[in-house]
C-alpha cells in the first residue's frame, strides 16, 4: 500500500512540474509581451530566449533535488537498518 502511494505522489510530483515548466513559459512570454509590446525583433528574440531559460531550469534543478533527496533518503534508511541489526546483535552477545 505504501509504494503505491509513494507512486502516486511521484506521478503527481512529475505532472506538477510539467505543468510548472509551461507556466512558467506562459507567464514570463505574458509579462514580456505585454511590457509595454514588443518594438523589435531583438526584443522578442530576448523574451523567448529568457522565457524558455527559465522555463527549463527551474522545474530541471527541482527535479534533481528531489531525486537527489529521494537516493539520499534510501541510504539513511538502509544505514538506520544495519545500526539497529549490530544493536541487536550486540545485546545478544552480552
Amino acid at each position: 500500500m505504501k509504494k503505491k502511494v509513494v507512486k502516486v505522489l511521484v506521478w503527481i510530483f512529475q505532472l506538477s512540474l510539467f505543468c510548472g515548466y509551461f507556466y512558467i513559459l506562459f507567464v514570463n512570454l505574458v509579462c514580456g509581451l505585454s511590457y509595454g509590446g514588443i518594438t523589435s525583433r531583438g526584443q522578442a528574440i530576448k523574451i523567448l530566449i529568457v522565457s524558455f531559460v527559465l522555463a527549463v531550469t527551474l522545474p530541471g534543478l527541482i527535479w534533481y533535488q528531489h531525486r537527489r533527496i529521494l537516493k539520499l533518503e534510501k541510504r539513511l534508511d538502509e544505514c538506520t537498518a544495519i545500526c539497529k541489526k549490530q544493536n541487536s546483535r550486540n545485546r545478544e552477545a552480552y
